[in-house]
Parts: structure tokens; sequence; C-alpha cells
């Protein structure tokens, strides 16, 4: 295969799995939980009192 065989399949191949991986993207980041409600991964917020 010489090279412009196969940055010809490369390119359609790159951009394909470019749009999976954005469309996908949601699904990923609600599989952590809900962070507003405390879940495993919510920020912890630390109030100091003096």
């Amino acid at each position: 295969m010489d090279k412009e065989t196969f940055i010809r399949l490369a390119t359609p191949l790159s951009i394909t799995l470019l749009a999976i991986s954005i469309a996908t993207y949601p699904l990923v980041v609600n599989a952590y939980g809900d962070f507003e409600k405390g879940g495993k991964y919510a920020p912890l917020h630390v109030k100091v009192i003096n």
C-alpha cells in the first residue's frame, strides 16, 4: 500500500472516529453519576472557619 492510498483511507476513518467520540461523550460523562447530588466523583467543598 503506497502512502497516497494510506492517507486516502486514513482521513475518512479518523473523521468517523472523531464523530463517534463526540457523539458518545455525554454517555461517558453520565456514567460517573450526578455530580450535583454528591456522587462518587463530586467535588468536595471545604469551608475554613477561623
